[in-house]
């Protein structure tokens, strides 16, 4: 399993690698962003995902303009492989406190899984002077839909879940419980023990959690930092 969602976070450092590597020719050595101020991805009712990512501590060297030609060109590279993906750069802003906001929204689960997982291989391609165009599309760490299509995606639900709302049927749920809720939703997100807290907004209330996620409204909860999945059912 790749390290999905650690490539997620990774992506503006890489950025600020290359945006270095463009105008010095060299990366240097004391250029660095701090770890994101927040990310957070919202699951919509058609399918498609919005995510937003905060990074602290951006240098004023580097143009928003710089940073938005960079995604812009790895997305183009993306689709050219993914064929049908729906991946797009809705904003990216620096605010006076030196923090950049990057939005982005992606058609459904696997553009979202596709690109964050081919971002990071495309970028180290990039700057090592390597071929693009061979870079593995893999949708693996990420699954939003229907329970029925997390397991025919290859998810075996094989854990036990936690109540989280007092619409909850069960105090708790295993694989069996899961699968007889086939219509039901489940958001899957791999995650590491040096991963940063990630946000996950449902369109629905949610039902129940894995250990590592922490509910924090109805439709929404926290994903820690742990080794392995954290998972979250709606309705």
């Amino acid at each position: 399993m790749r390290k999905f969602m650690k490539r997620f976070i990774a992506i503006m450092s890489i950025i600020v690698f290359g945006l270095c590597a463009c105008s010095d020719g060299k990366a240097g050595a004391n250029n660095s962003t701090k770890a994101p101020g927040g990310s957070a991805i919202t699951v919509k009712k058609d399918g498609s995902i919005e995510s937003w990512l905060t990074v602290e501590g951006f240098s004023t060297d580097y143009s928003e303009e710089g940073l938005k030609n960079l995604i812009d060109t790895s997305i183009t590279a993306y689709q050219n492989q993914a064929g049908q993906a729906q991946v797009s750069l809705k904003s990216c802003k620096k605010d006076q406190q030196d923090k950049l906001g990057v939005e982005m929204t992606f058609g459904d689960w696997s553009s979202y899984a596709g690109w964050n997982n081919y971002f990071l291989d495309y970028m180290y391609a990039s700057e090592m002077g390597m071929e693009t165009g061979t870079i593995e599309n893999s949708t693996d760490g990420f699954f939003a839909g229907t329970i029925s299509d997390a397991y025919t995606a290859g998810f075996d639900l094989e854990t036990t879940l936690t109540a989280a709302s007092e619409n909850s049927a069960k105090q708790s749920v295993t694989k069996a419980d899961l699968l007889n809720m086939g219509e039901s939703h489940i958001v899957v997100l791999a995650r590491y023990g040096d991963d940063e807290p990630i946000t996950v907004n449902c369109y629905n209330d949610i039902l129940y959690v894995s250990d590592g996620v922490n509910v924090t409204g109805k439709k929404s909860a926290t994903v820690d930092a742990m080794d392995g999945y954290g998972i979250i059912v709606f309705q």
